[in-house]
C-alpha cells in the first residue's frame, strides 16, 4: 500500500507541473488590455511575401500592444503595397489603411488602420535597399501602422 501511495503521490505532482506548465509556456493568449495578442495570428503580408502568410513575416511582439515584423526592400523607385492580416484574411484582422489619403507610408509616419478592409494596401517606397520595420499599434480604438528604417 505505501508503494501505491508513493506512486499515486509522483504522479499528482508530476501531473500538477505539466498542467502548470501549459497554463504558462505559448504565450499569452491575451494583452493586459485584455486585446488578443497578434503575435500568434497577424503577419506582415505584401507583395515582397507574394502575399502569403509566412512565418518569416508573423508579426512579434514587441510591446504590450504593439507588434512588429521585419521585410528587407530594395529601393529600386517602386511602391510596396503591403497590409496587416491573418493567415486566411478574415474580415477584423485584415487592416489596410483607414483613409485614402493616407495610403503612402513616409519613414516614422503613423496611419490608421481599417482591419475590416479588403483592397485598401498600404504603399511604401523605401529611400534605400535596407530592412525595413513595420510596426503595428493596436493600444488605442483604432490601429495604428508606422514603419522604420532598421538599425543596421
Amino acid at each position: 500500500m505505501p508503494s501505491l501511495t508513493r506512486t499515486l503521490s509522483a504522479f499528482l505532482v508530476t501531473l500538477t507541473l505539466l498542467l502548470a506548465g501549459c497554463a504558462t509556456s505559448g504565450g499569452d493568449s491575451a494583452n493586459k488590455s485584455g486585446k488578443p495578442d497578434l503575435s500568434q495570428t497577424m503577419y506582415l503580408r505584401g507583395m515582397f511575401t507574394w502575399w502569403d502568410a509566412d512565418d518569416a513575416y508573423r508579426l512579434k511582439r514587441v510591446g504590450e500592444d504593439l507588434y512588429m515584423a521585419e521585410a528587407k526592400l530594395e529601393a529600386d523607385g517602386q511602391p510596396y503595397e503591403f497590409k496587416f492580416a491573418d493567415a486566411s484574411w478574415t474580415p477584423g484582422t485584415n487592416c489596410g489603411y483607414l483613409n485614402p489619403e493616407e495610403k503612402d507610408v513616409e519613414l516614422g509616419k503613423k496611419l490608421m488602420a481599417n482591419c475590416s478592409s479588403k483592397f485598401e494596401n498600404f504603399f511604401f517606397i523605401p529611400e534605400d535597399t535596407a530592412t525595413y520595420e513595420f510596426y503595428f499599434d493596436d493600444s488605442g480604438e483604432t490601429p495604428v501602422i508606422y514603419v522604420q528604417k532598421a538599425e543596421s
